[in-house]
């Protein structure tokens, strides 16, 4: 029996960052092969199950729909390994049924087809509807980075939800003057900030024309230079949260922007 766990805080299997979302807002539980559970965590602004708000918890069916937030959740996807449901055959009783059979199994064969050129199908279904980007990131000595690009600069930045902002150290603020991606012209000013150790320091405030996480972009964001060659670069809430709705999926180490 497996068991998910989905809300805002960092030690759910699914996390989803959404103010609408509690700390621990829910539990889906698979009960059988192709049957599942699930369990609203006293979460503050509920949870509903297509478009009906639950009371504490519900019996999930397959197709059924799961809304939290401002997020619809795949939760299907979180049981890839569950057996395949069966779906009832067409009886054949008479010539009407088998021309319908006949027609059913041709649509079948045209949506296969679509799906063999388009790869997804959520192209298929989802015409006109942004699709969700999701980054790959990856993990060392216990620390989560993510790629991105700051004025078509890549850079590895740690993710971390306690920073305000975007910090880089002195090496990469040399890297981006260097390849002609920082100048005078993007220096703000000097201001303070406190680190992780709770100390004050001064650092310089510069735009950032461009950053780029996966296909998502934005423009003319605030940074600071700390006065540090081997400072890591730090990806900032304030930051983050301009992206949009996110999730991080700690099993496939992915962070996910709707």
């Amino acid at each position: 029996m497996k068991t998910i766990t989905i809300g805002r805080d960092l030690d759910n299997d699914i996390i989803i960052h959404d103010t609408k979302v509690s700390r621990h807002h829910l539990q889906i539980i698979q009960t059988g092969a192709d049957s599942f559970r699930l369990v609203d965590c006293h979460s503050t602004n509920g949870t509903f199950v297509n478009n009906r708000k639950i009371d504490s918890e519900t019996t999930l069916l397959p197709n059924d729909s799961v809304r939290i937030g401002n997020s619809t959740l795949p939760w299907q996807s979180y049981f890839a390994n569950s057996k395949p449901i069966a779906l009832p055959q067409s009886p054949k009783s008479n010539h009407s049924s088998g021309r319908v059979f006949s027609v059913v199994v041709a649509l079948v064969a045209v949506v296969l087809c679509v799906f063999v050129v388009n790869h997804d199908m959520s192209d298929v279904f989802n015409v006109g509807q942004p699709k969700p980007v999701v980054v790959k990131m990856h993990e060392k000595n216990g620390v989560r980075y993510i790629p991105m690009k700051i004025n078509g600069q890549e850079l590895d930045f740690v993710f971390d939800t306690g920073a305000s902002s975007i910090c880089i150290s002195l090496l990469e603020a040399r890297i981006l003057v260097k390849n002609g991606l920082l100048s005078n012209d993007d220096v703000i000013g000097e201001e303070q900030f406190r680190d992780a150790t709770g100390r004050l320091s001064v650092g310089t405030k510069i735009n950032l024309n461009t950053v780029k996480i996966g296909d998502k972009e934005l423009y003319n964001v605030e940074a600071t230079i700390i006065d540090n060659y081997g400072a890591p670069c730090l990806l900032g809430q304030t930051v983050l949260s301009r992206f949009g709705t996110y999730k991080i999926d700690n099993a496939k180490q992915e962070i996910v922007f709707e």
